[in-house]
């Protein structure tokens, strides 16, 4: 006999015998009656059973996979650096992993900027002892290489440093004279047509080098560092920034105001977009060049005159000691754009550090890489 058939006939033989006078008066509850105290024990605890279920898979999830990649506001996520072999890397600036390797045409990469933006770096290739080409390469989101170009024409002299625009639009080129090649000091170059314009430094300071080229964020005011002019008396007045108008016709770089003096232990310069103040790196060494600490200080930039020394904060410091068992001698600093995050890279003990708003760490996967250069 089929049961489920059986259940179904006694329940309906049930429900006939159930008429309207057989049910009982129904009496509704007061309608301020309090509620038992514990009618919303088993709700509250099921909410609170599925929050710890996705905090501890959120948890194991993160340590089987590692530390998050940066985000935009934590720093830029990946780095640019030379190599041993001549060429550059783009590395994540959080693990240290190689994302591309970009090898040279020739010869080998002597300078290197990248765009605010993150979307266009800049590698200065030098192909012999007085010749330079400038490589174009264009990046996506995530560092790897998107394309790569040679701007048009060649510099007969060596390129020190550069410094790109925030757009990418132009980049900024600081030349070394100083080794017998002859020509500008800083040019200025257009990422598209390899339109140029260069200006230079007039005797008696033709033979002191530009150093720390960067823009400022309306892409038409360039910054640099360079000897100050000497004092009647004969004296040396260190290192002066000036803000230099690429607009202008004046060939001559003197010309550019000075916006900064008693600049002689400061590099990596990063002005503010509303101007006013100027971030940049201060290296304490010692007499052999052994780094003692790293710190990342701010000026304001003054508006009227300029002579008198600006006040320095203090950002963050980054001492040897957190760097490295052994004191680095051969090692390269940069900030990013915004001047928040700080990189170093220590050659000899071949490891790469950063500090992002006084927080240090170093990056595990570049243990035993030799680099060189550094941008980001």
């Amino acid at each position: 006999m089929n049961i489920e058939r059986l259940l179904k006939d006694a329940a309906a033989a049930e429900t006939r015998e159930v008429t309207r006078e057989s049910l009982p008066p129904l009496n509704l509850p007061p309608a301020r009656r309090r509620r038992p105290a514990g009618r919303w024990a088993v709700p509250v605890a099921a909410v609170l059973t599925v929050i710890a279920v996705v905090a501890l898979t959120v948890t194991v999830r993160g340590a089987l996979r590692g530390p998050d990649a940066l985000g935009a506001h934590e720093g830029p996520a990946y780095f640019l650096a030379t190599h041993r072999k001549g060429g550059a890397g783009v590395f994540d600036s959080w693990t240290g992993r190689m994302i591309a390797d970009i090898g040279p045409r020739s010869g080998h990469y002597a300078a290197l900027a990248v765009s605010a933006d993150r979307r266009t770096a800049f590698l200065a290739d030098e192909t012999g002892p007085c010749s330079t080409r400038i490589d174009k390469v264009t990046l996506r989101r995530d560092g790897t290489v998107a394309g790569r170009t040679t701007l048009p024409g060649g510099f007969g002299t060596r390129v020190d440093e550069m410094a790109a625009t925030a757009d990418g639009a132009r980049v900024a080129l600081a030349f070394n004279n100083l080794t017998g090649c002859r020509g500008d000091d800083v040019t200025v170059v257009d990422a598209s047509s390899g339109a140029v314009r260069g200006w230079r430094l007039p005797p008696p300071n033709a033979d002191s080098p530009v150093q720390s080229p960067v823009w400022a964020a309306d892409g038409r005011t360039l910054f640099f560092a360079t000897a100050a002019p000497e004092s009647p008396q004969g004296e040396d007045t260190g290192f002066e920034l000036r803000a230099l108008d690429t607009r202008t016709a004046d060939t001559d770089l003197l010309h550019a105001r000075t916006a900064l003096r008693s600049t002689a232990d400061l590099a990596s310069f990063r002005p503010s977009p509303d101007g006013r103040t100027v971030t940049a790196v201060e290296e304490d060494v010692t007499d052999d060049g052994t780094l003692k600490s790293v710190a990342v200080v701010e000026l304001p930039l003054p508006t009227g005159n300029a002579s008198r020394k600006a006040p320095v904060r203090e950002l963050a410091r980054m001492t040897a000691r957190q760097i490295a068992p052994a004191a680095p001698v051969d090692f390269r600093t940069t900030l990013d754009a915004t001047g928040r995050h700080l990189l170093v890279s220590a050659r000899h003990d071949q490891a790469v550090f950063r500090m992002d708003d006084g927080r240090f760490r170093r990056l595990p996967d570049l243990h035993r890489t030799d680099l060189g250069l550094i941008a980001w």
